[in-house]
């Protein structure tokens, strides 16, 4: 059972001056073309371990849940609420594609997922780094190098194939346009996006604009909404679900769901 409780006045309090004082940090990296090598290593090392885990869960005891702080005895409490996320993500729009494809797909730990949701779909993992191509194709997946600020637009995908990123789209800032591109060309039946959109937080509240300074200040994905609302007013794609789902990490509310599809 996933119990969690609210953080108390003291706690939450403790908990904004930390996010704060890291706000205020000019040393804090931000994403970005030249975080690749640094995710090289990161993939590197669970190349090696043979742990498909991230190592970036459960750094910190605080959590997000509906716009709140909270904490939890539960072990791996986040990952496990993501893993939900996916779930309901997968089976809801990804359980009877012949083709999946992940994009930024890291270790291939929510292709796991999807394996368990559609276990007659091709599973194919797309990562800008050579250790991940490698864990990924090690788990028996289809893997391509692929990079998100220059797409390889001669890599195609199956026809009527199904497209997801988790946390993974969040690391090109505003450098998308490429991207949709490529998606767009390619004409999947579905996209699905699990990724920070500060578009569908609430900057009057506190808890939601901290979450919104600490995206920008990481230089995470901006204006993503916007670009897709203006595609489907075009006439290009169609906006199936757009929403926040709740649930977050201690500094921000970014596991945000949006699912289009091209036109």
């Amino acid at each position: 059972m996933m119990k969690y409780r609210h953080l108390s006045k003291k706690e939450e309090d403790e908990t904004i001056i930390k996010i704060l004082e890291t706000l205020l940090d000019s040393s804090v990296p931000f994403s970005g073309e030249h975080r690749r090598e640094q995710w090289e290593k990161g993939w590197g090392e669970n190349l090696k371990s043979g742990d498909i885990t991230p190592k970036y869960f459960g750094k910190y005891p605080v959590t997000r849940m509906n716009g709140k702080f909270v904490t939890s005895k539960v072990k791996d409490f986040e990952k496990k609420m993501l893993y939900s996320l996916v779930d309901e993500m997968g089976w809801k729009y990804l359980n009877s594609a012949k083709d999946v494809y992940e994009f930024g797909c890291g270790t291939g730990h929510n292709l796991k997922r999807i394996e368990k949701i559609n276990p007659t779909a091709k599973l194919h993992g797309f990562d800008w780094t050579v250790s991940s191509n490698k864990l990924v194709a090690k788990q028996g997946y289809h893997s391509e190098n692929f990079d998100f600020f220059e797409p390889n637009f001669s890599i195609g995908l199956e026809e009527d194939a199904a497209v997801y990123t988790v946390a993974a789209l969040e690391q090109v800032g505003t450098r998308y346009e490429q991207f949709i591109k490529y998606i767009i060309r390619n004409k999947p039946s579905v996209v699905v996006h699990i990724e920070p959109i500060p578009e569908l937080l609430d900057e009057t509240k506190l808890i939601d604009y901290l979450s919104i300074k600490y995206m920008h200040k990481r230089k995470y994905l901006r204006d993503y909404l916007h670009t897709l609302r203006a595609l489907e007013k075009a006439g290009k794609i169609e906006i199936l679900e757009a929403r926040r789902s709740g649930i977050g990490s201690m500094y921000i509310d970014g596991y945000s769901i949006i699912v289009w599809r091209p036109l």
